[in-house]
């Protein structure tokens, strides 16, 4: 797959998650493991800034599409981020703050998204002859 289709497809993911965030916080919600029990407007405050953050960083892919030396630290930027949301994730849950089936999904849809992510830059940086 060409880096610009690659960039493309990692665009998709950041935009469609954070726009079904902010339209439906608590599908998102649900998706991740909260129960509907749980559900509160202060939780789906947080789902929109998280959609927010998501579309806002789709939009840095965007940018950088067409300059590999961007597009390579937009993406790494990208990894990043998700490894610190599987991070936030795997503290409550190893300290016994959270359900398991609640930050599981969370914590391996971020692990499997910064892996995308890094091989977005992965291929920036070949593309840069590095």
């Amino acid at each position: 797959m060409p880096t610009d289709a690659y960039a493309r497809t990692m665009l998709i993911e950041r935009v469609s998650v954070g726009l079904a965030a902010g339209i439906a916080p608590g599908a998102l919600l649900r998706a991740f493991g909260i129960d509907a029990s749980e559900d509160s407007p202060t939780l789906r405050y947080f789902a929109r800034l998280f959609a927010v953050r998501n579309v806002v960083l789709g939009l840095l892919v965007w940018d950088a599409r067409h300059d590999s030396r961007r597009l390579e630290r937009v993406a790494w930027i990208n990894a990043a981020t998700e490894i610190v949301d599987a991070a936030a994730g795997a503290a409550p849950m190893l300290t016994g703050r959270t359900r398991p089936s609640a930050a599981a999904g969370a914590i391996a849809a971020s692990l499997a998204v910064s892996a995308g992510f890094v091989g977005l830059a992965l291929r920036a940086r070949r593309d840069l002859g590095r």
